[in-house]
């Protein structure tokens, strides 16, 4: 069973200029740190700053015909932060879930099985997230994904 596999190049420098453009302090937000430092949760609202209308193109040329895309997220994870080991609970009809890289830098992981995974920007990759994996970015930007699934 694969982990990660990319499946496509993808321009996306007009939606990385969108997501650049709104502010942190703009997305929903997670318990702060004990720093006050921002902790942008996932964004899963299409109507959210015109979301749904920057996506729908990705997901219908990264989808085989025979295939159902669903479930749109926006993901980021600051600078210093991490995402805790985890497998995510999928239905049966799920097949997997393609992330495509906004933005990131050279020290933002995707780790499975002790193997670490630099998603580059400007290509889909799909990923395996009933396996146990995890995220860490130890760079100086926020690592920023949109995602989802398909069935």
């Amino acid at each position: 069973m694969f982990l990660v596999e990319e499946i496509a190049k993808v321009s996306v420098t007009d939606m990385a200029k969108w997501i650049k453009a709104i502010p942190f302090e703009d997305w929903p937000q997670q318990r702060p740190l004990d720093d006050g430092q921002l902790r942008p949760s996932m964004v899963t609202n299409t109507d959210w700053h015109g979301f749904g209308e920057k996506i729908s193109f990705l997901m219908e040329i990264l989808t085989p015909e025979s295939f159902i895309y669903y479930q749109p997220m926006l993901s980021v994870v600051m600078p210093g932060h991490s995402i805790e080991p985890h497998k995510d609970q999928q239905p049966d009809h799920w097949k997997y879930r393609v992330h495509i890289p906004l933005q990131t830098n050279t020290k933002a992981f995707h780790i499975m099985k002790k193997e670490k995974f630099n998603l580059k920007v400007g290509k889909a990759y799909k990923v395996n997230v009933r396996e146990t994996h995890s995220i860490v970015n130890n760079g100086k930007t926020p690592r920023i994904h949109f995602m989802f699934d398909v069935k």
